[in-house]
């Protein structure tokens, strides 16, 4: 693989994005507090509408009606407003690849929300919660989640 170009790294879950750019492969990694992201209370509060109910013809048993469930719809909606901040950073050139860390559904909601033109630039993902880590950690999943692709 190329390995002149930016790299971003992206670590979200349903609630929180941050922004990291690595210059060089294997480089240093820094964070870009600027482009972090927090989901929106209306994000947030999205598919807490009250749904229908069906009731089983025999038996106790019920269960919504071709429902989400209100935590999936909130964070498919804050994914797909970071899939935008993506496709309009791809657009101007601020970044050459892309690496995904987040827990899986975020991951999925994640990649189902970006246009196939940033999906070609994904490097790696790495399932698993990294919104926390500091530079030197983050750096130190990255080469491991390289590793094992």
């Amino acid at each position: 693989m190329d390995e002149g170009g930016v790299t971003w790294i992206v670590t979200a879950d349903a609630v929180e994005a941050r922004f990291f750019s690595e210059p060089v492969r294997a480089g240093v990694v820094r964070e870009l507090p600027e482009l972090r992201m927090t989901a929106s209370n209306a994000e947030r509060g999205a598919g807490r509408r009250q749904a229908a109910t069906v009731h089983q013809r025999v038996g106790a048993g019920r269960h919504g009606a071709g429902e989400r469930s209100p935590e999936h719809e909130a964070e498919r909606r804050f994914m797909k407003r970071v899939a935008t901040r993506l496709m309009v950073s791809a657009g101007r050139g601020d970044f050459d690849r892309l690496v995904l860390m987040g827990p899986p559904h975020a991951l999925g909601a994640l990649r189902s929300a970006l246009p196939a033109s940033v999906v070609a630039r994904v490097e790696v993902t790495d399932p698993h919660e990294r919104k926390q880590d500091d530079t030197e950690a983050l750096r130190r999943h990255l080469r491991e989640a390289r590793a094992r692709t």
